[in-house]
């Protein structure tokens, strides 16, 4: 099969699809934009496996990645363009809970904790404003959470308390 070439984005029309940047203006995803790097993923390949370190914030931007178990079994979800994924690895060292398999030719851009560090430094309100914007992501999918995953965390958090 002849490999697709990728499709050059415009990265602020992207971004600006992201439910996650809803409140930032148009000047903070410009600079989102500028330090943002475009990766292609074929059909068929993984953009990231469950257990690998996760280092970056990934904002879909064409087509579908599938979010599969550790354990191979059925999708869990997916991730279509505006959705982002990996989050948390901006705010903390940690690794891929589930992996991610294009289910078609998928476009990401991805700002990776290097970037997010500089952007610290030399844009630090739009810095802070993604930060707020990814613990406010972070809660409502606490919120949404059901039955024992749910429980589970709320346990974790009252253990870290005693």
């Amino acid at each position: 099969m002849a490999q697709v070439p990728p499709t050059r984005l415009d990265k602020p029309v992207a971004l600006r699809a992201s439910h996650l940047l809803r409140d930032f203006t148009d000047v903070g995803v410009k600079i989102l934009a500028e330090i943002a790097s475009q990766r292609s993923v074929g059909k068929g390949t993984y953009a990231f496996k469950a257990g690998e370190a996760s280092s970056m914030l990934s904002f879909g931007a064409k087509g579908t990645l599938q979010l599969l178990p550790l354990d191979g079994g059925a999708a869990l979800g997916e991730v279509l363009s505006g959705d982002t994924v990996g989050g948390m690895a901006l705010l903390v060292d940690c690794e891929h809970v589930v992996s991610a398999l294009a289910a078609d030719d998928v476009e990401l851009l991805e700002l990776t904790r290097a970037a997010f560090d500089e952007m610290k430094r030399t844009h630090p309100r739009t810095a802070l404003k993604l930060a707020l914007a990814l613990a406010q992501d972070l809660a409502e999918r606490l919120r949404e959470a059901k039955g024992p995953l749910r429980e589970f965390l709320v346990w974790q958090i009252s253990k870290r308390q005693v």
